[in-house]
């Protein structure tokens, strides 16, 4: 049975968070396989394609922008689909690493393997990070920067302690920023503005008129616009554009999409209007802020593992 440290505990604060291992990995069709005990708090983010994972025999869905933030001691497996299967980056994530002891670039999968229940490690407990937790995140914020800047770090630098250390401590903080946001946005929000932006959430990328808003919860549309301009800060229609550039971001910088069909993805099926759009809201037309900010500015290269026949492999 694994023992938890608290966070009152000076010994074990959220101040010896060690990161031991990131990476990418793009999944196979058919490629499904399972890590008996894997000793980490996991951020497993889904950038492309999609599939389902289960943890301890729970059974979750992965989709594009998903991060989930995984327990220690898993029991996990992988199911991409067949069709599109996923691309991933990941991160392992110690809570607790004892200070002055030797760091060690890597994560026990297994009961019995190196590192396996190591009295230098331990998890915590984050009351807001409990379980397994879904987040959604874009490729352009700064929680998913500091994800795909350890992977690069992790894969490409000399693995100095001090950084591994240091790079645990920013991801925990995000982490649990990102966790607390939604909660406190709701808290302030009124529940008929929730619902709208719950419809908007699910429908952007249909071109929602401000009267459909207002039939969905019954009120003007002099009200609805209200709403958004007293709790937003922006018009209903500004809001509906954000999201749809918010989304053509994230496909510019997460797949290999051409403008047009990032374009129609989001709902601007004209090319010319939706580059103007973008132009304007986001300073830079759409080729321009994909060569400048995306790390995929051509198809990512296929992973070494993708090749290998479905069996027992490691993340």
């Amino acid at each position: 049975m694994r023992t938890l440290r608290r966070p009152e505990d000076p010994a074990a604060s959220e101040f010896a968070p060690a990161i031991c291992r990131a990476g990418n990995f793009q999944f196979s069709e058919r490629q499904t396989f399972v890590n008996g005990c894997v000793q980490s708090r996991g951020l497993f983010w889904c950038r492309s394609g999609c599939g389902t994972f289960e943890v301890d025999g729970v059974a979750h869905r992965l989709e594009p922008h998903d991060l989930y933030v995984l327990p220690w001691g898993r029991r996990i497996c992988y199911r991409p689909s067949a069709d599109d299967p996923m691309f991933t980056s990941h991160v392992h994530l110690v809570p607790w690493y004892r200070p002055g002891s030797r760091w060690v670039a890597n994560v026990p999968h297994e009961f019995g393997e190196p590192e396996y229940n190591s009295p230098d490690r331990r998890d915590v407990e984050w009351p807001d990070l409990t379980g397994v937790v879904r987040l959604r995140m874009a490729a352009d914020r700064p929680l998913a920067r500091l994800i795909d800047y350890t992977v690069r770090w992790y894969l490409h630098s000399p693995r100095d302690e001090a950084e591994a250390r240091a790079l645990g401590l920013l991801l925990v903080r995000e982490l649990r920023r990102k966790a607390a946001l939604p909660a406190a946005q709701a808290a302030s929000r009124p529940a008929e503005l929730e619902r709208l932006l719950a419809h908007v959430e699910r429908g952007f990328q249909l071109g929602l008129r401000i009267e459909e808003l207002a039939g969905l919860v019954g009120r003007s549309r002099s009200h609805v616009l209200k709403l958004f301009r007293r709790h937003l800060g922006v018009s209903a229609k500004q809001h509906v554009i954000d999201r749809q550039l918010h989304e053509a971001r994230e496909l510019l910088l997460s797949t290999t999409l051409s403008i047009a069909e990032v374009g129609r993805a989001v709902g601007l099926s004209d090319p010319f209007h939706f580059s103007k759009l973008f132009k304007r809201h986001v300073g830079v037309p759409p080729k321009e802020f994909r060569l400048a900010n995306g790390p995929f500015s051509a198809p990512p290269k296929p992973s070494r593992h993708q090749a290998r026949p479905p069996g027992p492999q490691r993340d």
